[in-house]
C-alpha cells in the first residue's frame, strides 16, 4: 500500500478565484487548536471558520465578495475541509477510520464544509532513518509499515509535525475516492511517503 501525507496547494493561480478563511478554528467565538478539542465530535460540530478578504478581514456575509467565491477544498489548522457543494458522500461510505464533521462559516453563506476527521491519530514515524530539519522542504519523514494498521484507508500522524498538530495520511483507496471530487487535482496535492 502506498501513502501520502495530504496537503492543499498555495499557488496564487489556483486562488485567485477563490476567497480564504482564517488559519485558526473558532469555538464560541474564540480561536481553538483543532488538537485540543479532538477527538470530540460534539465540539468538533460547533466549530466555525472565518471567511477573509484579500486584505485579511474577516468577511461576514458573502455578498460582499464579488469576483471571488468559496473554494472547493481548503486546510485549517492542517485539517482538510471539503465544500458541501461538491462532497459526495456516496464515495466514501468503504472509506475506513475517516468521518465527516458539517463545520459553518461564520455569518451569511450558503456554503458549509465537511471536516475530514480520521478515528486514528497514529504515532508510526520511523524516526531512525527520518531527517526532521527546521524547513518542511528539507525533511525526509519516513513511516513504520508494522505500526500503521490494515485497516485504516486514513489517519493523523502525530509526531512529526511542528506545535503537537497532526499531518494527514492517506493510502491509494481514498487518494482515488478524493479526486473524484471537482476541482480535487487542482486544489490537493499527495506527497508520497517513504514506507520501512
Amino acid at each position: 500500500m502506498t501513502y501520502y501525507k495530504l496537503r492543499i496547494n498555495e499557488e496564487n493561480k489556483v486562488w485567485k478565484k477563490y476567497f480564504s478563511f482564517d488559519a485558526s478554528f473558532f469555538l464560541r467565538g474564540k480561536e481553538i487548536d483543532f488538537t485540543d478539542i479532538y477527538p470530540s465530535k460534539e465540539k468538533m460540530e460547533k466549530l466555525k471558520i472565518q471567511a477573509l478578504n484579500d486584505n485579511g478581514l474577516v468577511v461576514l456575509n458573502e455578498n460582499e465578495f464579488i469576483k471571488t467565491t468559496a473554494p472547493n477544498f481548503d486546510r485549517i489548522d492542517k485539517i482538510t475541509l471539503i465544500k458541501g457543494a461538491v462532497f459526495k458522500k456516496e464515495l466514501f461510505e468503504d472509506i475506513k477510520g475517516l468521518e465527516f464533521v458539517p463545520i459553518k462559516i461564520t455569518g451569511k453563506f450558503k456554503s458549509d464544509y465537511k471536516l475530514m476527521n480520521f478515528t486514528n491519530v497514529i504515532n508510526c514515524v520511523d524516526y531512525v532513518n527520518s531527517v526532521k530539519e527546521e524547513f518542511e522542504f528539507l525533511s525526509t519523514l519516513i513511516l513504520l509499515k508494522s505500526k500503521i494498521p490494515n485497516d485504516v484507508d486514513g489517519f493523523f500522524l502525530s509526531g512529526w509535525a511542528n506545535y503537537d498538530r497532526f499531518e494527514v495520511i492517506v493510502n491509494d483507496t481514498l487518494k482515488k475516492q478524493l479526486l473524484k471530487l471537482e476541482k480535487a487535482s487542482e486544489f490537493l496535492i499527495f506527497d508520497k511517503i517513504e514506507v520501512s
